[in-house]
């Protein structure tokens, strides 16, 4: 069989490496995002004007949506409690990431404990998010509820 020319050779590879080069970018753009696990956690060590703490753990439920858990714990019995995720850093007095209706009540039980899920849109990778518990009847705000936290991504 014959060799190829230096020339025909040369357009081969550099015809292989356009084609190649794009798809190795794309690889290494999904490991980037595939670092990510897609779970972030909040916690709240003390509730302003409420004894207690919470906690959020949210996790991916497939390709677009998420699962968010806020577990109360050492609060008054019986105590209604709103809450949601809103877009940005406490104090930014953000944007919810979801409607209100989305961020079912807490009623805390008789051991001071309560909790709630709700079913958001996946959280994107890089942005900030924080969670913000408020009394019901009040229009939630960032500085007038019972505690806001920040999120952290976990890898």
């Amino acid at each position: 069989m014959k060799s190829l020319s230096p020339v025909v050779r040369f357009a081969l590879c550099a015809g292989l490496s356009v084609l190649v080069a794009p798809a190795a970018l794309r690889a290494q753009d999904s490991a980037a995002v595939a670092g990510k696990s897609g779970k972030w956690s909040a916690t709240m060590s003390t509730l302003n004007g409420l004894r207690g703490a919470a906690d959020l753990r949210v996790e991916p439920q497939g390709g677009k949506d998420s699962r968010a858990r806020l577990s109360i714990r050492n609060a008054p019995i019986n105590r209604q409690l709103a809450w949601d995720i809103v877009a940005g850093s406490c104090g930014d007095e953000g944007r919810p990431v979801a409607a209100g209706a989305a961020f079912r009540q807490i009623l805390t039980r008789n051991d001071g404990t309560g909790d709630a899920t709700a079913r958001i849109s996946k959280l994107e990778t890089g942005k900030r998010y924080y969670v913000r518990l408020f009394e019901p009847s009040q229009v939630p705000g960032d500085r007038t509820g019972f505690g806001c936290a920040n999120l952290s991504e976990e890898p």
